[in-house]
């Protein structure tokens, strides 16, 4: 997805209307707050995108905009296999550049970098920026998000849910909550710590319930344990929520594993 988003968005960018306001604004703050609160729901619809770019377009802040521009563009530019095509993250560096020319200062702006070299697999560049950026503001919300997307980089599971925990004492609305929520279920996912996963996973479920995504992860996390017939409710809970290839391809999974006979037939029975 990443590569053929990024050449339909790069044109677009190229072609938009840019507040002229060289600094930072109260307005511009929240409007770049707003923006990336909404990028972070962010998974296979263009359409979330490009919701957030016309809220980005709202901003009279141009060092905001630009600086929300590089977040949007890192999200674009993650392909279906987890990795960030090069040009996604070369084009985000030169809109955050943009937005520091004129404000250099800002640790809500300056995040931004840290995410481009995680993302790119420069580790000890983003810890140099990290490291930098706590010296300014240990506080900020969106630092301790950084700090815990480097961690899951580094795949050290102490730190991640050290971080975890500070990014949600930071964080001020419940969505921002539910997304770390569902981050460390996916590290504990990719740890193989399935029961831990699992766990996380109701528990992102209780407050998001029509997310097809986190019910799908349950329902692989229950396949990993051995409790194909949870694993089954799951994925019928998904698949009602919105028929996707990786639901159906579970389905198709559940029903080989046990036949389609007993309880499980009967939960599976009823999907076309």
């Amino acid at each position: 997805m990443g590569t053929q988003l990024l050449a339909k968005l790069l044109p677009t960018l190229e072609k938009a209307t840019w507040p002229q306001n060289p600094r930072r604004t109260d307005l511009g703050r929240r409007t770049y707050e707003i923006s990336l609160d909404n990028i972070n729901t962010y998974r296979d619809d263009p359409k979330v995108l490009a919701a957030a770019l016309r809220t980005l377009l709202t901003s009279d802040s141009r060092p905001y905009t630009f600086a929300g521009v590089a977040y949007l563009l890192i999200a674009a530019a993650r392909e279906a296999d987890g990795s960030y095509a090069p040009e996604g993250l070369e084009a985000a560096m030169s809109w955050l550049e943009k937005a520091q020319e004129t404000e250099p200062d800002v640790v809500e702006i300056n995040v931004v970098e840290a995410f481009v070299y995680i993302y790119a697999g420069c580790l000890d560049d983003a810890r140099t920026v990290l490291d930098y950026l706590q010296e300014q503001d240990p506080h900020s919300y969106y630092l301790q998000t950084a700090e815990f997307a480097y961690w899951l980089a580094e795949q050290d599971i102490e730190q991640i849910e050290y971080w975890f925990q500070r990014a949600v004492e930071m964080a001020r609305t419940a969505p921002q909550r539910l997304r770390l929520l569902s981050l460390l279920a996916d590290a504990y996912a990719a740890q193989q710590m399935w029961q831990e996963a699992l766990l996380k996973y109701k528990e992102a479920i209780h407050f998001d319930a029509e997310n097809h995504w986190l019910l799908h992860h349950a329902s692989e996390a229950c396949w990993q344990l051995g409790d194909y017939e949870e694993a089954a409710r799951f994925n019928k809970r998904a698949l009602k929520v919105k028929d996707f290839p990786e639901g159906r391809q579970m389905e198709r999974a559940l029903k080989e594993k046990l036949a389609g006979t007993g309880v499980l037939g009967r939960l599976l029975g009823g999907q076309g």
